[in-house]
């Protein structure tokens, strides 16, 4: 194949030299022909001569050397053939320029030739594509030239194949519009700038970010970088001091000054351009806008900095411990708890808490492990011992399991707060307390027995001098129904007195409850035919759900509350006129609701909150000591039930007690 690096010059200095010797072979031609005589053997010999230098000239060539006449080949060198892929016989015979032309370019070929026959142009220049004889595609480059051959016009030239330089072209085409692609459509800014500071390619992400219209407005705007572009014109010569040292800066931030006046931080990337002398021509490189980074950035440390002062100056101790257990972090909280103060960190941050005996015996150990698996907990004066095993504690500790973005577990979150004074405290004041209520306990007891035992021993003293006249005076009639009288008040005040011993065993010794299945409705009808209310100037108006789903409890134990609540509500409205008392029963999602309503004074909301504290009353005292309410709300706790109260002074009061349904009799009694 032909050498396709042949400068036009060459290929045109070849051309010449050609159109010479044919020129000098048609001159020696003519003479032959037009002189005869004694000279034409001369004649005949230069034209040889010519002719043998011409073929010389065009078989060494590396260039395809061709002849056109009549729009045939009259002429081709081998090269010709070669690149054609014919023999040269072919193509001088069989195989005409119309026929190696691919049919789209042969027009143009074909107008080029008329034009040089015609000597409308001298010489011409140009591509096409041909077909070779194996049918491939190839494009080649023409010089071509009119000249005479053998008296009539004909073209001569040279024929170069640039196949190669063609797909070399193109690759190199594809390659600039890649790479002007992603020049354009960049997402950083690209830039070429001089030493000088003059601004000289920019694409237009670099324009965007620095708030100009387009490339060209901003390399015509810019034209001393230092000052017009930098907030701080000596970054600038740090910049390029690095280039000139290193020859790259990778990531140098500094501040930029945006064509509306507001700044702007960036990232420059960037190298040095040299020649064969070590001279910079220019420095290229990237740009890229920070400034929300840097933003999130210091929000970032300010938000770590507020973190860390918090975690540091906490008074509870926090720190962390990673996948396997072992601390990672600690706060000063936790090096005071610790007892090690100044050297907490020292011992602390790689020691594996997991296998801390003590952390084991006391039960954290397992705990920990629920976190690290990704469980939180919280645990509430927790009883532990330190990590030396010198000291018992009581700590809330609340374990928070850290995870990474994978999803993954990466540690484990810890706050330790010490509760051991709380604990004491708390302790303390529960003994306190118990006390307190041992001493009312003991208080009202007495009171409540002092009462009758002190009417006891008065009439005692009554019936004793009662008899010693009857004695001193025997034989007469004397009143014996003052002594019935007596003893009946004894008798009275004495059961009052076991009254109270009962109500205490009843308050604090209940025996176990039987739990069966209970007809509210039913029990309340037999309660109230018992009570015998008719009989006081108390109107009861009772007003029942039928059917009703039963409650499981206990018969007594139930009975008793309704017993006390009933007698409640009669000593509320005694003495009152248009007395009531309304009983209602109904079903309330899955509880059965009794309430007992009476039109009494009410309860003042100041002792709202009390009415259901042992001893505490509004009744006097031969009325009650305060146990009854007491008795019913734990007997209704026990039950899985609610007792509550609703008061309004002056209009009356609603007790409110709530017991769960039992399950199948709900469902039925819904469907109903």
């Amino acid at each position: 194949m032909t050498d396709s690096r042949k400068t036009k010059k060459q290929l045109l200095e070849e051309l010449a030299a050609m159109r010479f010797r044919l020129a000098q072979c048609e001159g020696t031609r003519a003479m032959g022909r037009n002189g005869g005589g004694p000279n034409s053997t001369e004649h005949d010999q230069a034209h040889c001569e010519s002719e043998n230098q011409f073929r010389d000239l065009t078989e060494k060539s590396v260039a395809g050397v061709y002849l056109i006449q009549d729009w045939v080949f009259k002429y081709v060198n081998p090269m010709f053939a070669e690149i054609f892929r014919y023999s040269v016989e072919d193509l001088t015979t069989k195989v005409g320029p119309e026929d190696v032309v691919i049919p789209e370019d042969w027009p143009t070929v074909r107008e080029n030739l008329r034009k040089r026959l015609s000597e409308e142009t001298a010489s011409i220049h140009s591509e096409f594509r041909i077909c070779t004889g194996d049918g491939e595609i190839r494009n080649v480059e023409v010089y071509g030239s009119r000249t005479i051959y053998q008296g009539k016009p004909a073209v001569v030239g040279t024929l170069l194949d640039i196949t190669h330089r063609k797909h070399d072209e193109e690759r190199l085409k594809q390659a600039e519009r890649k790479y002007r692609s992603i020049f354009e459509n960049a997402i950083e800014g690209i830039f070429q700038s001089t030493p000088e500071g003059q601004l000289v390619a920019a694409n237009p992400a670099h324009a965007r970010m620095l708030g100009y219209d387009s490339p060209e407005e901003l390399i015509t705007s810019l034209t001393d970088i230092r000052h017009q572009l930098y907030v701080e014109p000596d970054r600038r010569t740090e910049f390029l001091h690095i280039l000139e040292k290193d020859g790259v800066a990778i990531s140098f931030e500094c501040e930029f000054n945006r064509k509306d006046g507001s700044r702007i931080w960036v990232s420059l990337n960037a190298r040095a351009v040299r020649d064969e002398d070590g001279k910079t021509l220019y420095y290229e490189g990237t740009l890229e806008d920070i400034t929300q980074k840097r933003k999130v950035e210091s929000e970032l440390r300010l938000l770590n900095e507020f973190n860390r002062a918090i975690i540091d100056h906490a008074p509870v101790a926090i720190f962390t411990l990673d996948k396997d257990g072992v601390f990672s972090s600690i706060n000063p909280a936790l090096a005071s708890l610790s007892g090690l103060g100044s050297k907490a960190e020292e011992r602390l941050i790689g020691l594996n808490w997991l296998k801390n005996p003590y952390t084991v015996q006391c039960g954290l150990a397992a705990h920990i492990e629920k976190g690290l698996r990704g469980e939180p907990f919280q645990l509430w004066d927790f009883p532990f011992i330190t990590y030396r095993g010198d000291r018992n504690i009581f700590m809330d500790f609340k374990g928070v399991p850290l995870v990474g973005k994978n999803g993954e577990i990466e540690g484990l979150l810890c706050i330790i707060e010490e509760t051991t004074d709380r604990v004491r405290t708390r302790a303390k004041l529960m003994q306190e307390a118990k006390m307190s209520a041992i001493g009312r306990l003991a208080a009202g007891i007495a009171h409540e027995l002092n009462n009758p035992l002190g009417t006891v021993v008065a009439y005692s003293e009554r019936a004793s001098g009662f008899l010693k006249a009857y004695q001193s005076r025997s034989g007469k009639e004397h009143d014996l129904e003052k002594l019935e009288d007596y003893l009946a008040i004894i008798e009275e005040e004495a059961f009052r007195c076991k009254g109270v011993t009962t109500d205490i065993l009843g308050l604090f010794q209940k025996e176990s409850l039987e739990i069966v299945r209970i007809d509210v409705n039913k029990l309340l009808e037999h309660l109230l035919e018992y009570m015998s209310l008719d009989k006081t100037n108390v109107t009861i108006v009772k007003k029942t759900t039928s059917p009703l789903p039963c409650i499981l409890g206990d018969t007594s134990a139930l009975r008793q509350v309704f017993v006390n609540l009933v007698t409640n509500a009669v000593d509320a409205v005694e003495g009152r006129e248009n007395a009531g008392i309304w009983i209602r029963t109904r079903l309330d999602d899955d509880r059965v609701l009794v309430e007992v309503e009476d039109n009494g004074p009410g309860i003042p909301d100041a002792i709202m909150d009390k009415i259901f504290e042992p001893f505490f009353t509004t009744k006097s005292a031969k009325t009650g000591m305060g146990l009854g309410l007491a008795l019913c709300y734990d007997l209704v706790c026990d039950m899985g039930g609610t007792i509550r109260a609703e008061s309004v002074p002056g209009k009356g009061t609603t007790f409110v007690v709530a017991l769960p349904a039992e399950k199948e009799e709900r469902e039925g009694a819904g469907q109903g």
